[in-house]
């Protein structure tokens, strides 16, 4: 492999069900743990989900919608393995899955996931959105009182897995069926409902996203992969 710090970012044109897109980190963090390929990123957006973090018995009491009406709005429910509490993932969503080696990298986990939240503040910096991260008490981006994106990763044998959401345009109405992150009290906004506009470019926010993840965690290359 090259000494150059390379990473492939892979754009799923698609909307993706969650399992598959599962699946396609499991493979890549086998192959990355393996030394196989460089590190890499998918950028996607999922059908509408709810994804519990691995303390699923505490996540699953901040879904409010009952079976019934879930199923009702075609909304699946999901235990994953990754940190966080309940999240939904819906169409009009940036959701980024990076599979990075962060032992090559020198990164702790604290650092990486700092980081990947100073990605997110950069991107909505990028639409003269000010957002911010590391509130005490308050997990993911935010713009005031209202939560722009969701952070939950999982690290094994040094390679991280799962990752970010940013709210690029999604019917915020998902998010009535959960107490996002489990905290009480605090909505959810997103890039086109701070800008003011009804939807903004997926393509261009997929841009800005692998780009500030790139300078944020020093790349020297970066390859485009779209599907």
């Amino acid at each position: 492999m090259s000494t150059r710090k390379r990473l492939t970012a892979i754009i799923l044109s698609r909307t993706r069900d969650y399992g598959d897109v599962l699946e396609r980190q499991r493979a890549l963090h086998a192959a990355r743990k393996a030394n196989a390929i460089d590190d890499a990123i998918i950028i996607c957006q999922h059908a509408p989900v709810i994804t519990l973090g691995k303390r699923a018995a505490v996540a699953s009491s901040h879904v409010v919608s009952d079976a019934k009406t879930l199923a009702e709005a075609n909304i699946a429910v999901v235990a994953t393995d990754r940190g966080g509490d309940a999240t939904v993932h819906a169409p009009g969503q940036v959701v980024a899955y990076p599979v990075v080696a962060l032992r090559a990298s020198a990164l702790g986990a604290r650092a990486y996931v700092e980081g990947l939240e100073d990605v997110l503040v950069d991107v909505c910096a990028s639409y003269g959105i000010e957002a911010r991260g590391r509130i005490a008490g308050r997990e993911g981006v935010w713009v005031g009182d209202a939560k722009i994106a969701a952070v939950g990763v999982k690290i094994s044998a040094g390679v991280s897995s799962h990752g970010v959401a940013l709210n690029a345009s999604p019917d915020l109405r998902y998010f009535d069926h959960i107490v996002p992150c489990g905290l009480e009290g605090y909505g959810v906004t997103s890039v086109a409902k701070e800008l003011g506009v009804v939807s903004v470019n997926r393509v261009d926010v997929e841009t800005r996203a692998v780009d500030a993840f790139a300078r944020r965690f020093g790349y020297d290359e970066v390859f485009f992969k779209r599907e």
